[in-house]
């Protein structure tokens, strides 16, 4: 667990050194209780097969993560996934974030009908590889994301499955 909380801190490292890093951070680092919670809750819809995860490491350290999370389970939103995904600086451009993105998908169909996700608008990278792996731009919001005094537009995506 504690590797995946540092892995999750280390983003706000990144995103000092490079405002543009596409990852929506909470204003101020939450706390480490937070953080087993949120994964705790994870782990519970993981479980109950409201989620589907996968786990990137190197050397027995996390590098990155894919997560999909129904879309409020019992709900007519039920049938659609909410995927997310990060991976650690300097081991992008490996083809992790694509066999991660691959392994939550395979996991997901049978289960959900449609995958969403959203990338800020300027990360050219990760919105090349969701359309190479069938993901559809179907909106946007303008000044969508404010760090610090910038904004920053994101795109809306689906694939159906």
């Amino acid at each position: 667990m504690n590797d995946l909380i540092g892995n999750y801190y280390s983003y706000y490292e990144e995103v000092e050194e490079n405002p543009e890093f596409g990852i929506i951070l909470f204003n101020s680092r939450p706390s480490f209780e937070s953080e087993v919670g949120w994964f705790t809750n994870l782990y519970r819809a993981v479980l109950s097969g409201d989620a589907f995860v996968r786990v990137a490491e190197e050397d027995g350290h996390v590098v990155g993560i894919c997560d999909v999370r129904r879309l409020r389970p019992g709900t007519e939103l039920s049938h659609t996934g909410d995927l997310g995904i990060v991976i650690k600086e300097k081991y992008r451009d490996r083809g992790i974030g694509r066999e991660l993105m691959q392994s939550v998908i395979e996991a997901s169909k049978g289960k959900l009908e449609i995958l969403i996700l959203s990338v800020f608008t300027n990360n050219k990278r990760a919105y090349t590889l969701y359309r190479k792996l069938g993901f559809v731009e179907y909106g946007r919001r303008p000044l969508a994301i404010k760090r610090g005094e910038r904004y920053f537009d994101e795109t809306l995506m689906y694939l159906r499955l």
